[in-house]
């Protein structure tokens, strides 16, 4: 199993509907590649804050793959690169984390 966990962060001239609008490209563009096995899309949680918790991220994007072979495949995917062209203009920066 792959871990592929992505954490954006915004443009301070972005919107919430800017925001919403990523995570709904993300559900309905990226869940559909079919290497996909799940994917969860959030906000930061409003949990207690401890000296290890970093929220300084707008939306967190978690998808699970079956191999890094799977994960490559989402990678060149058009619903990939759709998702990025739809959304790149209003972020700041993002972050990949992948676990194997």
């Amino acid at each position: 199993m792959l871990v592929h966990t992505v954490f954006f962060k915004f443009k301070e001239s972005s919107t919430e509907a800017d925001v919403q609008s990523c995570a709904g490209d993300a559900r309905n563009l990226l869940a559909k590649v079919e290497t996909v096995k799940a994917l969860y899309i959030g906000s930061p949680a409003d949990t207690e804050v401890r000296p290890v918790s970093v929220r300084d991220f707008d939306l967190g994007l978690t998808v699970l793959f079956e191999n890094i072979s799977d994960q490559d495949v989402y990678q060149v995917h058009p619903l990939h690169d759709e998702f990025i062209a739809n959304n790149k203009d209003n972020w700041s920066s993002v972050s990949v984390y992948d676990a194997d």
